[in-house]
């Protein structure tokens, strides 16, 4: 919601002056900046220092981004469709990928997270001590 408020705005404010591309990449920094500490903190409770966990986490923003900036033309130049329903279309499939990377490579730190990919092992079976009633 966010992404698409800031393109919405942009793309309002912006139209006949920066082409929609140079909005997209607009967009995807703010939410980054505005999304990053919410993530950090209340999705994946990480305790990788700041900038070195944005960083990872604005290079998978970077991959939303080209998929964003490959995908929107294909959609508006090729195939027609508007640029606010492209950018919709667009917002809709990326954060599923953009999720998992997060998830498995940008918050890998996180002990919670590390724990829920380990494979459960079997509780081995203690033998009951029958000389203690």
């Amino acid at each position: 919601m966010v992404y698409f408020g800031l393109f919405w705005l942009g793309w309002r404010l912006l139209e006949g002056t920066l082409p929609y591309l140079a909005v997209t990449a607009m967009a995807n920094l703010g939410t980054a900046l505005i999304a990053y500490p919410a993530y950090r903190t209340f999705v994946f409770g990480s305790s990788t220092g700041w900038l070195r966990g944005f960083a990872k986490f604005y290079t998978v923003y970077l991959v939303g981004l080209v998929c964003s900036l490959l995908g929107m033309p294909l959609l508006i130049e090729v195939l027609g469709v508007p640029v606010l329903l492209a950018q919709a279309i667009m917002i809709a499939i990326v954060p599923l990928v953009s999720y998992l990377l997060h998830r498995f490579w940008t918050f890998a730190d996180n002990p919670h997270t590390s724990k829920m990919r380990e494979t459960p092992q079997k509780l081995s079976a203690r033998p009951v001590d029958t000389t203690n009633p």
